[in-house]
């Protein structure tokens, strides 16, 4: 399960806000002041189908908390006159976007293994009409999808090196969207890199930092650019085994820097937010006999 917290502020004004509205009178330039708490449950199962091959499935739950705020730009409270067209105080949830991925792992040379990973997206998420034509049409809408709406083809790529207490890895994952779904949305096309050590303390507990550059495209609306950006991250995380059948996980991952894409100048373009902290914690129960018991002597 992972959970975040998220502040969104950004100018609004004329046309843009509310383009009908504005036509009949003054809005001033004012500020959205959103924030949005994010909570993921991440259900997932891998088998291993023999000769390096493992087949795994991921259907994640989330629960998003919003509430937004207005202001003017001297920080008085502001009450727009175009309501909670844009946003408003609720609480979002349900089935977001699943994922397969088939992978096989070997070991070229000893200590290093190598791994490659091919998938897709599963669009169970909940999908949105095109919010920036809603916006045209003085229309109530929404930003926060669940889903894309389209299945999303993946790939991986990791290499790692291991000793009894130390291990290095690099990978590389990806995300080339092909169609958008029926309502107009194509989600963006993405590149995520890592890299960094892990160390074993004690034979339960090891931990593992990395560094990671993602890198993502504008998602388009009717091929309108929105969005996009550049940001380089890290995380740290920790994995305790209980036995060998169950391990405890946790995880924090930042963003150190962003960048976003600029395509319009609009003040009503969402872009991106930025997730500063994000911090996780898991179960992994590993289904089967144990080493332990398969070279067991039968009784």
């Amino acid at each position: 399960m992972s959970g975040t917290g998220v502040r969104i502020q950004h100018e609004a004004f004329c046309p843009e806000v509310a383009p009908l509205l504005c036509a009949q009178q003054e809005i001033p330039v004012h500020l959205h002041d959103q924030q949005i708490t994010w909570f993921r449950l991440e259900p997932g199962l891998t088998a291993g189908l023999g000769k390096g091959f493992q087949l795994s499935l991921m259907v994640p739950v989330d629960l998003r908390v919003v509430r937004v705020d207005y202001y003017t730009l001297e920080g008085a409270v502001f009450e727009p006159p175009y309501d909670d067209i844009h946003h408003r105080n609720e609480t979002l949830g349900g089935l977001t976007d699943g994922t397969w991925m088939l992978r096989w792992y070997n070991m070229p040379l000893p200590k290093v293994l190598i791994g490659v990973g091919l998938g897709s997206s599963l669009p169970f998420g909940k999908t949105e009409e095109d919010p920036f034509q809603l916006t045209e049409q003085g229309l109530t809408h929404q930003h926060l999808q669940l889903g894309s709406g389209t299945f999303v083809p993946g790939a991986e790529l990791s290499l790692m090196w291991m000793s009894p207490r130390w291990t290095f890895w690099l990978s590389a994952a990806g995300r080339l969207p092909l169609y958008s779904n029926k309502k107009g949305y194509q989600p963006p096309r993405s590149l995520n890199l890592s890299a960094g050590p892990g160390f074993r303390v004690v034979k339960p507990f090891q931990i593992l930092g990395t560094l990671d550059l993602l890198s993502e495209s504008a998602e388009l609306w009717h091929d309108v650019p929105y969005g996009g950006r550049t940001a380089i991250g890290g995380s740290l995380s920790g994995m305790y085994s209980l036995n060998e059948h169950l391990v405890l996980q946790a995880q924090l991952r930042g963003t150190f820097a962003q960048w976003n894409m600029s395509h319009h100048d609009t003040a009503e373009e969402e872009g991106s937010f930025v997730q500063r902290v994000v911090g996780m914690a898991g179960l992994s129960w590993t289904f089967g006999k144990s080493r332990e018991e398969e070279e067991a002597p039968a009784p």
